[in-house]
């Protein structure tokens, strides 16, 4: 086992990694949107792009066919980016699409790249596949 297995989850759920969001990523069965959520986030911070692909919906807008060109452009954007935080703000359910809001704490090159979405998921096959997203205006403070 290395040492990010043992390691706080990057998802941010406090959370041994091993224990949150490493079985999905070995291909565990999730229970529910907001896990495949939590382990895209930490799939994004780890570069396990392959788990990205393999939980964006094909009929989606992000989804590509040219799986070597999409691959080397998500691993560009983890490799020029930190992922310094992940809160899930709402999570509703349905029995074939379920939305999941949340606000992702980002930096590249120093600068904050922070976002909120609401995001939809999708069964496909069974599974809860990320289609879209739509970002959500930033609050005031």
């Amino acid at each position: 086992m290395n040492a990010a297995e043992t390691g706080t989850c990057p998802c941010h759920s406090g959370r041994k990694y091993k224990r949150c969001c490493a079985p999905l990523h070995r291909g565990a069965k999730e229970k529910g949107a907001a896990a495949v959520m939590r382990a895209r986030f930490s799939a994004y911070s780890l570069a396990l792009c392959n788990y990205i692909i393999s939980t964006t919906h094909p009929n989606g807008p992000h989804f590509q066919d040219d799986l070597v060109r999409w691959h080397l452009q998500l691993q560009d954007f983890a490799s020029q980016t930190r992922f310094e935080g992940l809160e899930l703000l709402e999570e509703t359910k349905g029995s074939l699409q379920a939305q999941v809001a949340f606000r992702a704490t980002l930096s590249q090159q120093g600068r904050d790249a922070s976002f909120s979405e609401l995001s939809l998921f999708v069964r496909h096959e069974d599974r809860w596949l990320y289609h879209s997203g739509e970002k959500l205006a930033a609050k005031a403070h």
